[in-house]
């Protein structure tokens, strides 16, 4: 090979990996963003996760409704990537208390996932993943 050929091989390989890198760190949330003051507010879970189109990437601006059974709800809405986080409840709300849905014109809830979640935890982020189909 020549000098310019394996130069340009290199430079392939390192962007293929970057890539790879980027999108397995943007497979799942993993509650980013969320800060120590976040996490400190109260003395329960703060949520997060994504709004997918079903198949697909994140919905941007779609709306994020976190009610508690009984006591109200909170709305928020998703980032540029579908990404949304809510700072967690008081000490009183247990986190089976919380249902997360999701929203957006031109869109149907399809299915909401919860990822597990250890009993008794009441400070780990509780990751929900949101999925919207097209109507």
């Amino acid at each position: 090979m020549t000098r310019m050929t394996l130069e340009r091989a290199g430079s392939i390989v390192a962007l293929v990996a970057a890539l790879v890198m980027a999108a397995a760190s943007a497979g799942r949330a993993g509650g980013t963003g969320f800060t120590d003051e976040d996490l400190n507010t109260s003395d329960g879970p703060a949520f997060f996760g994504f709004v997918r189109e079903v198949g697909g990437a994140g919905i941007s601006d779609a709306k994020v409704t976190a009610e508690v059974k009984d006591r109200g709800a909170l709305v928020t809405r998703t980032d540029i990537m579908g990404v949304y986080k809510i700072p967690g409840f008081g000490k009183d709300v247990k986190p089976d208390e919380v249902t997360i849905s999701c929203a957006k014109d031109g869109y149907k809830q399809a299915n909401v996932q919860r990822q597990p979640h250890a009993a008794g935890d009441t400070k780990d982020p509780i990751e929900v993943e949101c999925y919207l189909q097209k109507q």
